[in-house]
């Protein structure tokens, strides 16, 4: 009789640590997963801000005199403008060597005079 109750009580334990060990690997499987694609988005976002070469010239106060040129290899897509709580959508590539009045980005001509401006280009903002 005594035989077998250690048998059982061996079952029982090898059973509540196989029991245990499924969700255990499931958590950390999971937790592997949320930080490698963290990981990825950070990497990307990294290389975005990288290949991005974006010089922003201000000749004056208006936005037909501030220009936006592209001095890298690699096009940037601007798809934001913020100017004084306004925001400007647009979809505007900017080629390599390429450089474009800030009015022709937001089809306006505006005062930029005392005014911050975000320039969101390929995933990143950019102040003037």
């Amino acid at each position: 009789m005594k035989a077998i109750s250690s048998i059982f009580s061996s079952l029982i334990v090898t059973l509540i640590t196989l029991s245990l060990a499924v969700p255990l690997f499931l958590y950390f499987n999971s937790l592997h997963n949320t930080a490698l694609s963290s990981l990825s988005q950070s990497f990307t976002r990294l290389n975005n801000a990288t290949i991005t070469q974006l010089s922003i010239i201000r000749v004056a106060d208006y936005s037909n005199q501030t220009y936006l040129y592209n001095y890298g290899s690699a096009p940037i897509d601007i798809s934001e403008v913020i100017v004084n709580r306004t925001v400007y959508y647009t979809h505007f590539v900017l080629k390599p060597s390429q450089i474009v009045p800030l009015s022709q980005i937001i089809n306006k001509n505006i005062s930029l005079a005392y005014t911050s401006v975000l320039i969101e280009a390929n995933g990143n903002y950019y102040q003037i």
